[in-house]
């Protein structure tokens, strides 16, 4: 049976990933829950940034979700002007949450993603908010740090490592999967080949 590599499948494996962290850091598995709370997050976000604050951010999103991140985006109408109250307003109504539950919520997204950002990232995007919301959308102390700055077990690291080995794993199945496919096609068309593409895995046999 013939493998087709499906081109999206790492775009989408790392926005599983992504959504997987920031679940961790909501406290929860409910995958519908985190993206809804994550799209109103970003878009709250990204309509009270200018153009070119918006299009930094977004830079270091996947690919997947900077769709989610500019589904909608009027930027002839960005940076929106609203109150706190109106910030808590509009993730509830987005994320459909209760008005109670988003300010812990929107910390919880901070903490996640400040976690799968670029050092400093989510900081200079917050910096650009009036201080009512950049105290909205703080995510709190550095997750793995008590509060002298020393390690508290190297938590957030080691789900770094763990996201990275994941995203390896998937790029060889995808790679593997390609080779077969191509093996296959070739061996259609050429029996010997068959035996070429047996030789170029014979090294990894001697690992094993």
């Amino acid at each position: 049976m013939t493998h087709h590599s499906d081109p999206l499948a790492r775009a989408g494996n790392t926005a599983h990933e992504w959504l997987a962290t920031i679940g961790e850091a909501l406290g929860t598995r409910d995958r519908r829950y985190t993206y809804r709370v994550l799209r109103a997050w970003l878009h709250t976000l990204r309509d009270r940034l200018t153009v070119e604050a918006a299009a930094h951010f977004s830079a270091q999103l996947p690919e997947l979700l900077r769709g989610t991140f500019y589904d909608g985006w009027v930027p002839s109408r960005v940076p929106v002007r609203y109150s706190d109250d109106d910030c808590v307003d509009r993730i509830a109504a987005e994320a459909t949450v209760r008005r109670t539950d988003v300010r812990p919520a929107v910390r919880g997204v901070s903490a996640g993603m400040r976690e799968l950002l670029s050092p400093g990232s989510l900081d200079h995007a917050l910096a650009h908010l009036p201080k009512e919301l950049r105290e909205l959308f703080s995510p709190g102390p550095q997750p793995g740090w008590d509060a002298s700055g020393g390690a508290e077990g190297g938590t957030a690291e080691l789900r770094a490592l763990r996201r990275k080995v994941d995203f390896l794993v998937g790029a060889v199945s995808e790679l593997s999967r390609d080779l077969a496919d191509r093996t296959e096609r070739a061996a259609s068309r050429d029996p010997e080949s068959l035996d070429a593409a047996d030789d170029m895995l014979l090294p990894q046999q001697g690992l094993s």
